[in-house]
């Protein structure tokens, strides 16, 4: 049975909405105002006193998660993913680091015919580190402050990244199983996909 309409005007449903919210933040008031005073106070670009400047070890490929307190260490630590990341993909589209390692891998070919999978391995790992980075800041930006802007550029670098690792870890198991000759020809792979590439065909 439909449930019956309780507010028949527009200005009526605007009200009760206008309720419906006043009640939320009425019984959560201290927790939302706990979250946007932390969004206030911690999201200076410069470090703070509470801010722990040792977040990265002398390796920099190493991450102290547990180190990371304040916003402005969050968003570092999404910056510097953003950077590293950047560094190794400078066009900045993942697709192009992708025909990059393909391209090595074709060349591959002339060598061996299996070609050499490992390619794909090597690019895998030189930037899947960075997206736990990127995760972990989004994560613990979300904790303080909820969605919010520096919520919303943290999952842009989350995805930015994400997509590229998905684009490898595609290729590399279908290497690893031998299906990657067969899934390019046919289109299938996510590199493929995600440019709108016909299949070769056989």
């Amino acid at each position: 049975m439909v449930r019956p309409t309780i507010h028949h005007t527009v200005a009526a449903k605007q009200q009760a909405s206008r309720d419906k919210r006043k009640r939320y933040y009425e019984k959560h008031r201290d927790l939302i105002l706990l979250r946007r005073r932390l969004c206030r106070t911690n999201n200076t670009p410069s470090i703070t006193a509470e801010s722990n400047t040792n977040v990265l070890s002398d390796s920099d490929d190493e991450v102290d998660f547990d180190a990371i307190i304040t916003l402005s260490d969050c968003l570092g630590l999404v910056r510097d993913a953003k950077n590293k990341v950047l560094a190794i993909v400078p066009s900045g589209t993942p697709t192009i680091y992708v025909e990059g390692i393909l391209r090595k891998y074709a060349m591959s070919l002339r060598d061996s015919v299996a070609g050499d999978i490992e390619v794909f391995g090597e690019g895998l790992t030189a930037v899947e580190p960075y997206l736990l980075w990127a995760q972990q800041g989004q994560d613990k930006i979300f904790n303080m402050c909820g969605v919010c802007n520096e919520w919303r550029a943290a999952d842009k670098v989350s995805r930015f990244i994400g997509h590229l690792v998905a684009m490898l870890e595609d290729l590399y198991r279908l290497a690893l199983s031998g299906d990657l000759d067969e899934a390019y020809l046919l289109g299938e792979t996510m590199y493929q996909k995600t440019l709108g590439l016909e299949a070769p065909g056989v």
